[in-house]
């Protein structure tokens, strides 16, 4: 594990500045709306954004709950999250420091990628309160025709992600922790892939073999990605799970 923090921190300090920018999705205002929207907090409430980063998803909690905790590993990231958060940790998700049962609600967008699940997901459990709620939004796969590929390109693109997901995988995990699923969406981004990999962190060995592998894309992963190969950049319709679950008494 403190390898893997290692790589992860690196990448993500070497992103930082840019990080805001390096996506569609990163700022999508529908995106941040439907994961507010399923989460559904109340004024009462205490939060954890989990992997809070720069605060774009904390900054559409704030001042609309009792007190909203961010937690991520990079102090590079957090450092522009400050205006949003009430309290901030740097920890990772593995270790939470907080007391059992302290948090009504719990998000994260793109986190549970870097992380070990098999301790993760109990820690999450552990401080929720009974009834508590997760909402997790991640860049999954479509099914398992694109998986393979979709998996490789995610892999080039941050070599410090861990965990793959296409639909059906990490609602698997959380019931088996002792979380209860209890909706489902969808959300498609189009995303320019110049803009996608030109992230700050990334070689341009790694550029050359994410745009190769796109222009030898499979017939099946085109056409569930609507993938467009222009003379100057390439895009991808990427797919993003939301999913909302409770804990169970």
């Amino acid at each position: 594990m403190p390898n893997l923090n290692k790589k992860v921190l690196n990448h993500f300090r070497d992103r930082s500045a840019g990080y805001n920018r390096s996506s569609n999705w990163a700022g999508d205002q529908s995106l941040l709306d439907k994961i507010f929207a399923l989460a559904a907090p109340r004024a009462e409430e205490t939060v954890l954004d989990l992997a809070t980063g720069t605060g774009l998803v904390a900054k559409q909690f704030r001042g609309k709950v009792r007190k909203l905790i961010g937690l991520d590993i990079s102090p590079d990231m957090t450092s522009q999250a400050g205006a949003f958060i009430d309290r901030m940790i740097i920890s990772p998700m593995e270790d939470i420091p907080l007391e059992p049962a302290s948090v009504d609600l719990c998000v994260c967008r793109q986190g549970l990628q870097f992380v070990d699940l098999s301790k993760t997901l109990p820690e999450v459990v552990r401080v929720l309160k009974p009834g508590g709620r997760v909402v997790f939004c991640h860049l999954n796969a479509y099914q398992d025709e694109d998986r393979e590929e979709s998996f490789k390109i995610q892999s080039l693109r941050n070599p410090s992600r861990v965990n793959f997901f296409k639909p059906g995988d990490l609602e698997s995990l959380l019931s088996r922790h002792g979380l209860s699923v209890t909706e489902c969406q969808r959300h498609e981004s189009r995303e320019s892939v110049n803009q996608w990999i030109e992230h700050g962190a990334s070689t341009e060995v790694e550029r050359k073999a994410i745009r190769n592998a796109y222009r030898g894309a499979s017939d099946a992963f085109r056409k569930l990605h609507k993938l467009e190969i222009a003379s100057d950049d390439i895009f991808d319709t990427m797919l993003f799970l939301l999913i909302r679950a409770e804990k169970r008494a």
